[in-house]
């Protein structure tokens, strides 16, 4: 997919007149009540409502579990709660986020569509469809599933629905946004590896298992070359999304129903979400993203651009502590930062004049080097973090200043409009601090990490000081890039306070060698050998010769459960296996009762600290809902 020309249409937006100037910026992503609306809110005008609803059908997949245990976990499955579906079905919707975010990519600049965000996720409601049950989809696929359907309720200023599809322009009006689902929305990177994700516009290697819904675009085709601005530039799949869907998940086809709903007060305050704070932009940190975060381990080679940029402290196997950062426009005026030669057209732009985005020739784009700083244990990271893009990727507000689209749907102009925000999820390169030199030998050690978004004041949080022409004025700074250039720094008129909703810190605890995010509990019912979650390290390290295919003989119990036997690279600079993720595993291999052979390919040398020659053994219940058994590996001689 190709990224089309964007174009800024400003919405005539409601006014909101906030009680007493309430500053409620750092509550912006929590559900009002109704009372809390009606006191902190007076309309002089209507605002405009749409009704979002979806008709789907969710399940789990059992094809990778022994086939003699499926009637069991099928059974068990069909009795969760029904909050264990309606989370999967919420899960499998937001897979929408991709396409309805850059929507108007898809369609092209000559159709004028622009985005259609889903509401809020507290605003997606599910109701299910009869109850769970087994069933084939595609004539090949073990499936618990069951049907749901999906309801929200955007709000937003009156003019906002026409200017992102002009079918919504009347109330009635209605627009259908095509999607292909896969029915089992967890371990979909497992199951289809690149063939789903659009990489457009992203750092290579920034996939995750865990952030699916960032990337997911099921018209991803096979393309002629790796491209930055194709669906895949780290690895090129052998088949189109939709066939390795239908080949290793099933799908179905589906739409997601846009309708114009005539002005209705009450609705309004019942699903209005965040307050906008009245002096310009004010960005906000949202708590609940930054809340996510997760111990990995990742091999870094000499020259790699993580190297080069300073985001790991060495070469070689790092264990890297990553998380999330999300900032939202809680003010009620745009962000705004203006074009970036992002994609080297050789046109200069007045942030690429001032230096404020430095070029980096290892990932061959722009960075902001002023986007945020980091502590771990109140220390200043030794690593750095930069901004690549400046994007409005989600709009978890819902209130009449907040339009459903903006302008900053690509790298070449950037801002972050009001109620939408900036995101840079925790899979990303460099979003995370090298903790390789912690020592949790002794057991576990829990310290804060804090993050602080905008410690420069790169970015105007408050009213911009403009020229006469109405071009942003610039001032020099203390700050020089990497030749040794002036920084120099739009001038802004700030806010009173600005920086007090920029900042958060919480502590975070590293566990002991060989533990990372694998090794914590599933939480969102996923199970077999594909997951990367409920693992425990059994096995430090068996020996093998490198290079060559290595055989295991692995038993369990006769009355244990199914297990599972994961094969991870063994460290020796660190002393400890890598907690890998399936991607990344040697073999993840069902284990029954009596004997089971494990075959793997034994790690060759990477470095003279890393000779190779040996592995670490992860193992798990392949349900995790049962009991976890021991289990006996010996290589086969």
């Amino acid at each position: 997919m190709n990224s089309a020309a964007h174009r800024h249409v400003h919405a005539g937006a409601t006014t909101l007149l906030v009680a007493g100037l309430l500053s409620l910026a750092a509550c912006a992503d929590a559900e009002p009540t109704a009372g809390e609306a009606t006191k902190a809110v007076a309309l002089t005008t209507p605002g405009a409502l749409v009704r979002v609803t979806l008709n789907g059908q969710v399940g789990v997949l059992l094809d990778e579990l022994p086939v003699a245990m499926r009637d069991r976990v099928a059974a068990e499955l069909a009795a969760r709660p029904v909050k264990f579906w309606q989370e999967r079905a919420k899960a499998q919707a937001n897979l929408a986020t991709y396409r309805l975010v850059f929507r108007q990519s898809f369609y092209g600049a000559g159709t004028k569509k622009k985005q259609l965000p889903l509401p809020p996720e507290s605003q997606r409601f599910v109701t299910l469809q009869g109850k769970p049950k087994r069933a084939k989809i595609g004539g090949r696929h073990d499936y618990v599933v069951v049907g749901y359907a999906l309801q929200g309720t955007l709000l937003t200023d009156p003019n906002s629905p026409a200017t992102s599809e002009a079918k919504l322009g009347k109330v009635g009006g209605f627009w259908d946004e095509p999607m292909t689902y896969p029915i089992d929305p967890e371990l979909l990177f497992q199951r289809t590896g690149y063939a789903c994700m659009d990489e457009e516009d992203f750092p290579p290697n920034s996939v995750e298992s865990e952030e699916v819904d960032t990337f997911y675009d099921h018209e991803c085709a096979v393309e002629k070359e790796l491209s930055p601005r194709g669906c895949h530039q780290t690895h090129m799949p052998a088949k189109s999304c939709k066939q390795a869907l239908a080949d290793h998940v099933g799908s179905y086809d589906t739409v997601v129903r846009f309708t114009r709903l005539a002005w209705d007060n009450n609705l309004a305050n019942q699903v209005r979400v965040g307050y906008p704070s009245p002096n310009g932009a004010d960005l906000s940190l949202e708590l609940g993203e930054f809340a996510i975060n997760r111990v990995t381990y990742r091999y870094i080679a000499p020259g790699a651009c993580e190297l080069k940029e300073q985001c790991v402290g060495g070469t070689g196997w790092r264990r890297l502590l990553q998380f999330a950062t999300s900032d939202q426009n809680v003010g009620n005026q745009t962000l705004s930062i203006g074009k970036v030669d992002y994609y080297l057209t050789g046109e200069q732009t007045l942030n690429d004049k001032y230096h404020i985005f430095e070029f980096d020739q290892c990932h061959q784009h722009y960075h902001f080097t002023h986007y945020g700083s980091f502590t771990f244990g109140g220390d200043v990271a030794t690593t750095a973090k930069r901004g690549f893009c400046l994007q409005s990727t989600n709009r978890p507000s819902n209130h009449e200043l907040s339009p459903l689209h903006n302008p900053y749907g690509g790298c070449d102009i950037q801002g972050v409009e009001v109620g939408w925000v900036d995101q840079y999820k925790a899979g990303l390169p460099c979003q995370w601090i090298d903790v390789t030199d912690v020592d949790t030998s002794k057991g576990p050690v829990t310290k804060d990490l804090g993050f602080i978004s905008n410690p420069d004041g790169f970015l105007c949080e408050g009213a911009p000081v403009l020229d006469a022409v109405g071009n942003p004025v610039f001032e020099p700074t203390q700050f020089t890039n990497a030749s040794g250039q002036t920084v120099y720094r739009p001038m802004c008129t700030f806010a009173p306070n600005w920086q007090a909703n920029n900042g958060h810190a919480y502590p975070v605890t590293l566990p002991t060698p060989g533990n990372g995010y694998v090794t914590a509990a599933c939480d969102r019912g996923q199970l077999g050998p594909l997951r990367n979650c409920s693992w425990k390290a059994s096995t430090p390290k068996v020996t093998c010769t490198p290079g060559a295919v290595t055989k295991l003989s692995c038993t369990v119990g006769d009355k244990a459960a199914p297990q599972v036997v994961r094969v991870c690279e063994f460290s020796h600079k660190l002393g400890a296996g890598t907690a890998c993720v399936h991607a990344e595993a040697l073999a993840s291999q069902a284990v029954s009762a009596g004997t089971s052979t494990v075959s793997f390919t034994c790690p060759a040398a990477r470095d003279a600290q890393e000779p190779g020659g040996a592995v670490a053994l992860y193992d798990g219940a392949a349900y995790p809902g049962d009991a976890a058994a021991k289990v006996k590996c010996t290589v086969v001689p």
